[in-house]
């Protein structure tokens, strides 16, 4: 298990210190996957909206653009039509295993009115040779940040492996359209912890709308929450054990989470990193109700 760091970081910043200021650890934390289930906005529209959404104080809060490998050239003349201010479009390209040179090469293309600070890579998790070997070739890419995303299964055969000691980051999905695409607790807690014993920053995927744990009325199922994973997430760095970790994953209570993030230095942003979201709204609003977040930039 990594050490705790005992050092103040640019993101050690109390996050009640000011409470009409934008905490330093939820700065970039939102990333918008509006074209995504199940917002599934279209690309018009989610383009336009980032580009408006600049001049909104929840600006601040919300990471890269997330678009499909796809989509991502007729999202650049979508972004030729628009005025940008000379600043290009931020986006993250979800990308199909296999395909990590197509994003690299696409990387070129749509420029300057969208620029790929990010590959979200796809792989096979059926064969671990297959997956192992793109791995490795996305460990050898050097000017754009790459997440590799696993599956609970590969995480299990020593995936994690293969990232820790370079420049890969992790991608993990937390939820889906499916009961069964929302891993337990203790699964979760797995990966956490180990994914930071191997020092490897994570974002994560599908199915956080709010801070704290709850269950859909409608499709019944229970959501994690992402402020419990920043908890949890900050526990398993002072090491904690796995246990500790999922009880904060599986907690309910608003109350106590809140506590401890209010008591957080933020720490735990140096390792959860981001997460997607089709509605950025969604998530500030819900840290607003908690008075985490400043009220009416969602």
């Amino acid at each position: 298990m990594t050490a705790p760091n005992t050092e103040m970081s640019p993101l050690a910043t109390p996050l009640a210190r000011d409470e009409c200021a934008l905490a330093e650890p939820y700065r970039g934390f939102f990333d918008d996957a509006a074209t995504f289930p199940p917002g599934l906005a279209p690309l018009d529209r989610a383009i336009i909206d980032y580009v408006e959404r600049r001049v909104n104080s929840l600006n601040e809060a919300v990471g890269p653009a997330v678009l499909k490998l796809e989509d991502l050239a007729k999202a650049q003349q979508i972004a030729s039509g628009l005025n940008l201010g000379g600043r290009p479009i931020n986006v993250s390209a979800v990308t199909p295993a296999g395909q990590l040179q197509a994003a690299l090469e696409a990387a070129k293309d749509i420029a300057p009115q969208l620029r790929m600070v990010a590959i979200e890579l796809k792989t096979d998790p059926s064969d671990k040779n297959i997956w192992a070997a793109q791995i490795q070739q996305a460990a050898a890419v050097s000017d754009i940040q790459v997440y590799v995303e696993l599956t609970h299964e590969q995480v299990a055969a020593s995936a994690l492996e293969l990232l820790a000691g370079t420049d890969l980051r992790l991608k993990y999905r937390t939820g889906g359209l499916e009961a069964h695409l929302f891993p337990t607790p203790e699964q979760l807690a797995a990966v956490l912890t180990e994914t930071i014993a191997a020092s490897t920053p994570f974002k994560l995927t599908a199915g956080l709308h709010e801070a704290i744990r709850y269950t859909n009325p409608v499709t019944g199922f229970t959501h994690h929450g992402f402020l419990n994973i920043a908890m949890a997430t900050e526990a398993a760095l002072r090491g904690e054990g796995v246990d500790r970790v999922a009880a904060l994953l599986a907690a309910t209570e608003s109350t106590a989470l809140t506590n401890l993030a209010r008591a957080s230095t933020g720490t735990w942003r140096e390792f959860f990193i981001s997460f997607g979201t089709c509605s950025v709204a969604e998530p500030a609003e819900s840290l607003a109700v908690l008075g985490l977040f400043p009220p009416g930039l969602g």
